[in-house]
C-alpha cells in the first residue's frame, strides 16, 4: 500500500490542488459578500483566459525540443517563464486602458492565476525532464495544503477579498522562490543570454501553438454554446456533470506529463510497452468510473451540489464519461505522437474536430445541452481514433 501511494504521490498532488481551488470557491462564496464573490469569478475568468498566451503548449515544446537535456531544459524554463512575467506586467498595464473596474483587485487576482497555473506548468518540464515527480509533488502538496489554510483564516476572521488576495500572492511568490531553486533556474544568467536563447526556438513551437488554440477550441465549443445559448437552469445540470468529469481527467493528466519523458529518444518496443501499461491502466480505472457513476450517479450528483434537481444530470454524467474513453485514447497515444516529435500532425486531425463539434452543435441545437453532449462525444470519438490510427502508423515507419 504504501509502495502504491508513493507511485501514486504525483496524480495525487494535482487532485490535492484541485480540492484546494474547490475550497478556495466554497469558502469565498460563503463569506464574501454577492458582489465581491461575483468580481472575483468575473475578474478570475478574465484572467485565465489572457493568460493563455503565456503558455501555448510550451511546456511540452520546452521538454521536447531539449531532448531531456536538463541543462537546456533550465534554460527554456527560464525564458518562458520571463515571457509569462512581461505578459502579466503588459496585462496589468493596459487594464488601466480599459473598463475594469476595480483595476488594483484585477491584477492581484492576474498575478495569482500566474502563479497558480502558469508557473507551475512551465517549470514542471524539468521535474519531468530529471523524473523527480516527488520533489514537485510535496511542493504540490504544500502549495495545497497553504491555501486551504489561508482560505479558512480569511472565512473565520472574515478577511476582505483585497487581504486574501494579498496572502494568496505573498504564498505564490514563496512557491516561486522555492520551484525556481529546486529547479536551478539563474534568471539574470537568462537576460544576459537572452538573445542566444530566442535563437534557439525553432519553428517547431507553432506546432503547439496550434495544437494548444485547436484543443481549446474543440474542447470548450460545447461549453461555449451551453453558456450562450442555453437556459440558466438547464445549463447548471451540464457544467455539474462536465465539472466531475474534468476533475476525473486529472489522474489522465498526470499519467501523461509522466509518459511525455518516458518515451523520448526511447526504443520502439520500450514505447509499445508503456503505452500498453498505461492503456490498461486508464481503460480499467475509465471502466470502474463509468460502473460507479451508473450505480451511484444520482446520488453523488446530491451529495456535491446538495440539491436534488442536480440529479436531473444522471444520464449526461454518464455519457460525458463514456466521451471521456475515447479522451483517454487520444492523451494515451496523443502523447507518443508528442514524444516522437510529430506535434504539427495533431493540428489536422484537431481542425476535423472542430469542425465535426460545430456541424454536430447546428444539427442537434433543439436537443439543447444534449447537443453539447453529442458533440463532445462525435468530438473525443473522432480525435481518439485519428490519434490512434496515426500514432500506430508512426510505431511502425519508426
Amino acid at each position: 500500500m504504501i509502495k502504491l501511494l508513493i507511485n501514486a504521490i504525483y496524480p495525487i498532488s494535482l487532485y490535492a490542488r484541485q480540492i484546494a481551488g474547490t475550497f478556495v470557491i466554497l469558502f469565498l462564496a460563503r463569506y464574501l459578500s454577492v458582489y465581491d464573490y461575483g468580481i472575483f469569478s468575473s475578474y478570475k475568468t478574465i484572467a485565465i483566459f489572457l493568460l493563455i498566451f503565456a503558455n501555448l503548449g510550451f511546456s511540452d515544446y520546452i521538454l521536447v525540443s531539449s531532448q531531456k537535456n536538463i541543462k537546456e531544459v533550465r534554460l527554456k524554463i527560464g525564458l518562458f517563464i520571463i515571457n509569462a512575467i512581461l505578459l502579466v506586467i503588459c496585462i496589468s498595464l493596459l487594464s488601466f486602458l480599459t473598463t475594469i473596474q476595480i483595476k488594483y483587485l484585477f491584477i492581484l487576482i492576474l498575478i495569482r492565476q500566474f502563479f497558480d497555473g502558469v508557473f507551475f506548468s512551465l517549470a514542471l518540464p524539468y521535474f519531468q525532464a530529471a523524473n523527480k515527480f516527488r520533489i514537485i509533488s510535496c511542493v504540490n502538496i504544500f502549495y495545497s495544503i497553504a491555501t486551504i489554510i489561508i482560505t479558512a483564516i480569511c472565512y473565520l476572521n472574515k478577511l476582505s477579498l483585497l487581504k486574501f488576495l494579498i496572502l494568496s500572492v505573498l504564498l505564490g511568490l514563496l512557491n516561486f522562490i522555492q520551484v525556481s531553486y529546486f529547479v536551478h533556474i539563474n534568471y539574470f544568467s537568462v537576460l544576459r543570454h537572452i538573445k542566444l536563447l530566442i535563437s534557439k526556438i525553432d519553428k517547431s513551437i507553432f506546432s503547439y501553438i496550434g495544437v494548444t488554440l485547436c484543443n481549446y477550441l474543440y474542447n470548450q465549443l460545447p461549453a461555449l454554446f451551453v453558456s450562450i445559448y442555453i437556459d440558466k437552469k438547464q445549463a447548471a445540470l451540464y457544467f455539474s456533470a462536465y465539472t466531475i468529469t474534468m476533475v476525473i481527467n486529472l489522474l489522465l493528466a498526470a499519467q501523461c506529463q509522466k509518459m511525455t519523458p518516458e518515451m523520448i529518444g526511447e526504443k520502439i518496443d520500450k514505447i509499445k510497452k508503456i503505452i500498453s501499461f498505461n492503456l490498461k491502466f486508464l481503460m480499467s480505472i475509465n471502466v470502474i468510473i463509468i460502473t460507479f457513476f451508473a450505480i451511484y450517479g444520482k446520488w453523488l450528483l446530491n451529495l456535491i451540489y446538495s440539491k436534488p434537481y442536480y440529479s436531473n444530470a444522471y444520464f449526461i454524467l454518464l455519457l460525458l464519461a463514456l466521451g471521456n474513453i475515447f479522451i483517454a485514447l487520444a492523451a494515451i497515444y496523443g502523447t507518443y505522437i508528442t514524444a516522437s516529435g510529430n506535434q504539427k500532425m495533431k493540428i489536422k486531425m484537431q481542425v476535423e474536430a472542430i469542425v465535426i463539434t460545430v456541424v454536430s452543435l447546428l444539427i442537434f441545437y433543439k436537443l439543447e445541452i444534449y447537443a453539447a453532449v453529442i458533440a463532445y462525444i462525435l468530438s473525443a470519438l473522432h480525435i481518439g481514433v485519428r490519434y490512434v490510427l496515426k500514432a500506430k502508423q508512426l510505431l511502425k515507419t519508426d
